[in-house]
């Protein structure tokens, strides 16, 4: 994915149980990644860090999330900000038992 941001023709769609920002977690946050969208991209073995536009009335402020890889469900790949859940080519990863967990049991303690 951090190779694949580096095309302007390459946008990302990441499901997730939650992710971290500043102020809390956000449930079921899905991110719309592009190389318009995310800065300071760091992978590291167990979750990525970057920075994202959260706010869509504050265009300029850049807020900084965590993504736990254990609590990503699914991951798309498009040539466009619409993408077609529909097609197998479009899809990256997908782990549907991730999501059932999370229903199951919540937010880790």
């Amino acid at each position: 994915m951090q190779a694949g941001l580096a095309n302007p023709q390459h946008h990302y769609l990441v499901c997730t149980n939650y992710f971290q920002t500043e102020s809390g977690p956000v449930m079921l946050g899905t991110l719309h990644l592009h190389q318009s969208t995310v800065w300071q991209l760091v992978i590291g073995a167990e979750d990525f860090t970057c920075e994202v536009l959260l706010d869509s009335t504050d265009l300029q402020h850049r807020s900084p999330i965590r993504v736990s890889f254990d609590q990503v469900w699914q991951v798309m790949q498009g040539d466009g900000p619409q993408f077609d859940g529909d097609n197998p080519e479009d899809l990256l990863y997908e782990n549907t038992s991730a999501l059932s967990a999370f229903a199951r049991q919540g937010l880790p303690q």
